[in-house]
């Protein structure tokens, strides 16, 4: 699944390059270096946003219950509609190499422990996305490096920083497409269990009333 973000990656920061050599002058070398520069930089600021999530927002903040992360009905069909069904399983995973808890598919869906771990899992993943675009702009600080470049922010720092955005809110789509299933998952078993504990009380009072 990696192959087409390194594609869009790889083949963006060379598209990047050769529209600021053909259309804007710049020498062919100092493109590519550029190019190369600000994408480099903008994965170094995603990295940076993803472990300072998860280092400085603590677990228990991570309410997949909560009306931040709530996913509704209208939101649900806009993902069908763009096809999320087709795609959404080419976007790279990384948690199973960030927290050792992979997301690529649910291992067990009748225990909630382990899908409210999922579940939490696939908040702290939308929101380290979500942080991750903003901060994606950041690269348009590069234009005091590359001062020797006219319009560097229009010819590269700009459309970096947009094709990152782009990059990192594939994956929130996901996240928000998944968790209902994983959620209707969840509370199914929470009343499948009390059900079966109301069942066991009820034949243990029987047992217990029988003369």
């Amino acid at each position: 699944m990696f192959r087409y973000y390194l594609a869009v990656m790889f083949g963006g920061t060379a598209g990047i390059a050769l529209i600021a050599a053909f259309a804007g002058g710049v020498p062919i070398g100092k493109a590519f270096l550029a190019a190369l520069s600000t994408s480099v930089a903008a994965f170094g600021l995603d990295a940076i946003c993803a472990l300072a999530t998860r280092w400085l927002i603590p677990e228990k903040k991570m309410n997949p219950f909560s009306r931040v992360f709530r996913v509704r009905r209208s939101e649900r069909r806009f993902y069908v509609k763009i096809g999320i069904r087709r795609w959404k399983d080419k976007i790279p995973e990384t948690g199973g190499l960030l927290v050792g808890f992979s997301k690529s598919a649910v291992a067990d869906r009748r225990d909630n422990t382990y899908l409210l771990k999922f579940l939490k899992e696939t908040c702290y993943a939308e929101l380290m996305h979500a942080i991750s675009i903003p901060f994606g702009f950041l690269v348009l600080l590069l234009c005091l490096v590359w001062n020797t470049i006219p319009h560097f922010i229009g010819y590269f720092a700009l459309p970096v920083a947009c094709v990152n955005a782009v990059l990192q809110l594939l994956p929130i789509f996901v996240q928000r497409y998944v968790r209902p299933f994983l959620l209707s998952a969840y509370q199914w078993n929470e009343r499948h269990a009390r059900k079966k504990t109301a069942g066991e009380n009820t034949a243990t009072e029987n047992a217990t009333t029988d003369p």
